[in-house]
């Protein structure tokens, strides 16, 4: 692909038969498509095609080329345009934070292709304001200064997920072990280093000069909509959907009971059966 390579995951030839439909999982900010190891088998097996990448520019997509959101997503229609060249599939797409937003703007350009969105700990638009300490991150040596620290203290790497789950020291020793890893990885890759910020940089741009135009097309958006919360989300908090649950009263919103920002990965079980659920309405 024209910029990198964009790793993925893909369950076809696994059997899927579900009258042709096809789910694209997409990652948040500084994650990959393991976030997804718990959903991704339990909606193979339901029969659905299951895609899953690594976003351009994080996990094992190495991204040479610009990085923006619109970068991620034109990868991410590139790929869905591959898988409809072979097969006549239905397309819905569950995206997690940063993951959410792409595919609210995959939709709103092609609002056509696109079922369902599932959005999981993020929205756009979205009621309050975001922090400033993300913010401050977006400043030049501020932010890239926070993330090679964590090469020098793995301790703090690890520690810093502890917010994003609503109970991370309760998830079994092998997925603690598994993020320990992970997160590790991630701050000592530069190619994620870059992705990080330069998918800040474009989505603070996407938030200020595309809001209204991105508001208009969400509120025309021809498709269904969940909102699948965490009940104890602290990095985007179930009170931040309010402005476009007033724009589309439609959206069908549930919670997942004691879990952080990412039910799927906290409460896979539970999270797989809000989805699946909804996928069959």
């Amino acid at each position: 692909m024209h910029g990198g390579s964009l790793f993925y995951y893909d369950s076809a030839g696994s059997g899927a038969e579900n009258g042709g439909k096809t789910i694209v999982l997409l990652h948040g900010l500084g994650d990959e498509a393991d976030t997804w190891r718990y959903l991704f088998p339990v909606l193979a097996e339901a029969g659905y095609r299951v895609i899953a990448p690594d976003l351009p520019g994080f996990g094992r997509s190495v991204w040479k080329g610009r990085i923006s959101i619109y970068v991620q997503r034109k990868a991410i229609l590139k790929l869905i345009d591959f898988v409809l060249a072979v097969h006549n599939t239905e397309i819905s797409i569950v995206g997690s934070s940063l993951g959410a937003g792409i595919a609210e703007i995959i939709a709103a350009k092609r609002p056509q292709l696109v079922k369902k969105l599932i959005l999981i700990g993020g929205c756009f638009p979205f009621s309050g304001k975001r922090g400033k300490g993300s913010l401050a991150l977006l400043l030049p040596f501020v932010g890239k200064k926070w993330y090679r620290s964590f090469r020098l203290n793995h301790e703090a790497a690890w520690k810093s997920l502890f917010l994003y789950y609503g109970n991370l020291n309760g998830m079994s020793s092998e997925d603690r072990d598994f993020l320990r890893q992970r997160v590790i990885e991630r701050v000592e890759s530069k190619n994620q280093e870059r992705g990080y910020f330069a998918t800040m940089r474009s989505l603070a741009g996407l938030l200020i000069f595309k809001k209204n135009k991105l508001i208009k097309k969400i509120k025309t958006f021809p498709g269904k909509i969940l909102l699948l919360w965490g009940e104890r989300d602290n990095i985007f908090p179930a009170k931040s959907t309010s402005l476009l649950r007033d724009i589309r009263p439609d959206i069908e919103f549930r919670i997942v009971r004691d879990a952080g920002h990412l039910p799927h990965q906290e409460k896979g079980k539970e999270s797989a059966e809000e989805i699946l659920g909804f996928l069959c309405i």
